[in-house]
């Protein structure tokens, strides 16, 4: 559990962003009388959607309300809450006062601390098509990702291969960088439509071998801060292992 990090009602999605990057969280808690939770996903929602700067639209518009839990609440029953709400954070509280939240990210170090399980990663990873070729535009890129519910994409060069990976925060980064260069930049019509996504991708893709033990999967995906890792089979990425596959391993606890 984390202390939450919380921002005014009047924000905008550039306080937001801001403040995501500056702690590295996935998400801000918004403050108001019933407090609500900003996501990764809920901006990059925004960005596809509206027709402005982040600079000017309320971050309230992509909130959801923060789902509360008692702080003695058994973590696969949290882990059970998230799945079916497709959400990732919870408050946590003690009577009426929020104490903290809760993540994804803290689940998986849960179970890396607490949990041994000898499941197969065949058997819980993500498959699908999860790559987009270097020339695609960050708009189109980021469409796919979540027209796929996936919170990341692997990109291809021209012979076919996998030369980088580009999640929610790396779009985050762009926005806020064209957003600091020009205050009429708009991610869905202008620098969205004519940058190529192979412009911002990060070039190291973190890889497991297919026969890697969850428990492994889940201590890198804590010490690296990542939220999900490459599969491999001989020499080829096949599929991914997310903080969602290892939050549904826990849920089935509950």
């Amino acid at each position: 559990m984390k202390h939450p990090i919380m921002i005014a009602e009047s924000s905008t999605m550039y306080n937001a962003t801001e403040t995501i990057l500056d702690f590295d969280i996935s998400g801000v808690i918004i403050e108001s009388s019933q407090p609500r939770h900003l996501s990764q996903k809920g901006i990059s929602q925004a960005l596809l959607e509206k027709d402005q700067s982040i600079k000017s639209i309320p971050a309230s518009e992509k909130t959801r309300e923060l789902t509360m839990v008692d702080r003695l609440a058994p973590v696969s029953n949290c882990a059970d809450l998230m799945l079916k709400l497709r959400i990732n954070a919870l408050g946590v509280k003690d009577g009426e006062r929020i104490l903290g939240i809760i993540t994804k990210h803290d689940l998986v170090k849960y179970f890396e601390q607490s949990i041994v399980d000898e499941t197969k990663l065949s058997e819980i990873m993500s498959v699908g098509s999860f790559f987009v070729p270097h020339t695609a535009s960050l708009y189109d890129s980021l469409y796919k990702m979540l027209d796929s519910g996936i919170s990341r994409i692997l990109i291809k060069d021209d012979s076919d291969l996998p030369v980088g990976i580009v999640t929610y925060k790396s779009f985050l980064k762009t926005a806020m960088y064209h957003s600091n260069q020009s205050k009429d930049a708009v991610f869905s019509q202008n620098f969205g439509k004519s940058y190529k996504i192979g412009q911002i991708m990060t070039r190291q893709i973190i890889s497991v071998s297919i026969n890697t033990s969850i428990a492994k999967v889940a201590k890198i995906l804590v010490d690296y801060r990542v939220h999900g890792v490459a599969v491999t089979h001989r020499q080829k990425i096949v599929g991914f292992v997310t903080e969602k596959d290892i939050t549904r391993q826990l849920a089935k606890m509950a």
